[in-house]
């Protein structure tokens, strides 16, 4: 059974062929693409676009408006971040909302952690447990805390 106890959004957008695992919550204006894989207890905070044939395992968090393109895969417990300073509660700091985007095809291992304004570029591969502070260029590996390029993504694993 899937979509027990979730909250969606009405003016959320979701594509025909898309499934909703349980206890998931998707916010305002979000716009998920078709045959789409969402896994239970994901949080998607609002104004986030995700394209065609994604895959967002379980307990992913994607925080307000980050962009996914076609055919990402993001390993459970994904967290986004979008606030760079930190402005919770500080009236001398302006919010500037900075939230990451995964290019076509990227993969993301669990328990990833993207920074804001971090690009994950097309075909990229981002290890599990990876802290990403900068952006991560197409079709090369990053690991680590902070993650650093390893090398190339070998040529048989590029989704075009």
């Amino acid at each position: 059974m899937y979509r027990q106890n979730c909250v969606i959004a009405d003016d959320a957008q979701i594509g025909e062929g898309t499934r909703i695992g349980n206890f998931v919550l998707i916010r305002d204006t979000t716009v998920i693409g078709r045959n789409c894989v969402i896994g239970s207890y994901v949080d998607i905070e609002g104004a986030v676009q995700i394209g065609d044939f994604v895959s967002l395992q379980s307990s992913c968090y994607l925080t307000r408006g980050v962009i996914i393109e076609d055919n990402v895969f993001c390993g459970p417990r994904l967290v986004t971040l979008n606030d760079k300073r930190i402005c919770h509660r500080r009236d001398t700091l302006t919010f500037q909302p900075r939230a990451p985007r995964i290019l076509h095809a990227a993969r993301i291992g669990g328990a990833c952690v993207l920074c804001p304004g971090v690009t994950v570029g097309e075909n990229a591969f981002v290890g599990a447990g990876s802290v990403v502070t900068r952006d991560v260029p197409d079709r090369m590996m990053v690991f680590g805390n902070p993650a650093s390029v390893i090398g190339p993504v070998p040529e048989n694993e590029i989704v075009s």
